[in-house]
């Protein structure tokens, strides 16, 4: 299948800037041990996802008399995350029950719940594989608007609360034996992998945003000895990463989210195996001693 460059420029735009905001968010993710909670929210988003739809879908005919155009999709897949993240602050508070089960409760409820709605509202407007994988080829000037808003305004909040968010992931006790409030740090994370998870939907979809947002940081983090080398360098992969999944994807007609899901995995995969290997080598020059 062949594709213009003109039909490929706004995808090829979105899947770049998308790539520096999940590869920029996905660093202070990392940091913050927040991966988990990451995976969990994309899941959370499915049931908005649907919701939105439906109710873009109702809308656009009602007012309108016309096919909606699903931009509530996004917007119905943030606000779902709210009240899952407050169902798994609830749930982190109760005795025994750690955080990364917590996690784990809200990430199988999202998704199930999800999957209950697309049945409840059967026949749907949209495929469930598109809000599964997304559509990048289907993105519009606001999506790409939309994305670059949020990196900039990203990149803002790490130039001026950079130094704070570091602080507090690598010395939270630290951080609050010098007076700063922890809450404010904790927001912060979590209002920006939020955006960033919603700014995803459109083009990866509800499940596949976490490869994006993970894989950069996570195979950049054993090479990288300073928190602002992770901050330049993943956003890079994870733009370079995704441009090479939107084309291999194009080029062999394949579903572009799903392409760019598994290049990010394989990114890791290299980087684990390159990483093991010049382990094994540092190892080996090391005398033994008994």
């Amino acid at each position: 299948m062949s594709i213009g460059l003109d039909i490929l420029l706004l995808p090829i735009i979105e899947v770049v800037l998308m790539g520096l905001l999940a590869g920029l968010v996905g660093a202070i993710a990392l940091v913050h041990r927040r991966i988990f909670f990451t995976e969990s929210l994309t899941h959370a988003t499915f049931p908005g996802a649907i919701v939105g739809v439906v109710v873009a879908a109702w809308l656009s005919q009602a007012l309108l008399g016309r096919r909606a155009d699903f931009t509530l999709l996004s917007v119905g897949a943030g606000l779902m995350c709210l009240p899952m993240i407050w169902l798994m602050r609830r749930l982190s508070q109760v005795p025994g029950v750690t955080s990364q089960s917590a996690a784990g409760v809200v990430l199988t409820f999202g998704f199930a719940l999800g999957y209950f709605l697309s049945k409840w509202f059967a026949p749907l407007p949209l495929k469930v594989d598109s809000f599964l994988a997304g559509s990048v080829l289907n993105v519009s000037r606001v999506d790409v608007i939309a994305v670059g808003v949020v990196l900039a305004l990203t990149v803002l909040v790490l130039f001026v609360a950079g130094r704070f968010l570091t602080f507090y992931s690598f010395d939270p006790l630290g951080y609050r034996a010098s007076g700063l409030r922890p809450a404010w740090a904790e927001a912060t994370v979590m209002v920006m992998i939020t955006l960033t998870i919603v700014m995803l939907v459109p083009a990866v979809g509800t499940i596949l945003p976490i490869a994006l947002i993970a894989a950069p940081a996570a195979a950049l983090a054993p090479w990288t000895s300073t928190m602002r080398r992770l901050l330049v360098a993943a956003p890079i992969l994870g733009a370079a990463t995704a441009l090479v999944g939107l084309l291999a994807a194009v080029r062999l007609s394949l579903s572009a989210g799903g392409v760019i899901a598994v290049a990010s995995g394989l990114v890791y995969l290299i980087s684990a195996i390159a990483h093991w290997i010049a382990m094994s080598r540092v190892r080996a020059r090391i005398p033994f001693r008994r």
